[in-house]
């Protein structure tokens, strides 16, 4: 197996940023053939909570991602549901081998397929009482041949990435957006580009793309669609 839980702790352990981490897990990932990554907390404090506040990192194609949400799908995905109540390793298209699905059901799962994923592996983890987090972990390419002690191995090193995740975000939330940078993320969730931000804001563009690292930074993201959705659910922003 390539890198390993050792490796992928020690170099974790002298990241000092969750969007650094994030960077770092999304090439680790790489290595074992994942073209696609995602992370989610599925459930804090017992109760199941929204995708839009949950999700961490992205990787799915914008175009399925907003797919998703339009079409209600947390609502019925049975790989998020089996991720809930599961505390292993699966992979997505054995679902229906896990439990009964009905059509709806049976409907994402071919919308997933005809997105272009050829395989994929979703790793439960936990860290407090009542938290269930989630990881998506797909191949556009080939077919995920794991074995049985290496999909245990990918469960540890992602429960160590989300422990050491939360250690981050807890220290980067005692940063505080500032004006300007709030104005900056809400421009961002309304899709504009750095040009457009600039223009509109009335700054640089070099100026744009140092507020717009500060507020990834700050927010704990790499993509501009995790920090619209980071944004609103910390309720700095309306949606």
């Amino acid at each position: 197996m390539p890198g390993g839980i050792d490796d992928f702790i020690r170099d974790t352990m002298d990241i000092d940023t969750p969007s650094d981490l994030k960077r770092y897990f999304i090439e680790f990932m790489r290595q074992y053939g994942f073209t696609i990554s995602s992370y989610h907390y599925v459930a804090e404090g017992f109760k199941r909570i929204p995708v839009e506040d949950g999700l961490r990192i992205s990787e799915f194609p914008e175009d399925w991602v907003s797919h998703y949400l339009e079409s209600d799908y947390f609502e019925i995905d049975p790989i998020m549901s089996e991720a809930r109540q599961s505390g292993r390793p699966f992979h997505w298209f054995e679902i229906a081998e896990l439990r009964d699905l009905d059509q709806k059901q049976q409907a994402f799962l071919d919308d997933l397929k005809a997105t272009g994923f050829r395989d994929g592996i979703a790793v439960p983890v936990f860290a407090r009482p009542g938290e269930i987090a989630y990881f998506g972990l797909g191949s556009e390419d080939d077919e995920l041949r794991l074995s049985q002690g290496e999909l245990l191995e990918l469960q540890a090193i992602c429960q160590h990435m989300h422990l050491r995740y939360n250690e981050l975000v807890e220290d980067s939330q005692a940063q505080k957006l500032s004006n300007r940078e709030l104005e900056v993320v809400e421009l961002i969730a309304q899709g504009k580009s750095n040009t457009k931000i600039s223009q509109t804001l009335g700054i640089s563009k070099n100026t744009v793309d140092t507020l717009v690292r500060r507020c990834f930074n700050k927010l704990g993201v790499s993509t501009r669609v995790e920090a619209a959705l980071a944004a609103v659910g910390r309720g700095l922003i309306l949606p």
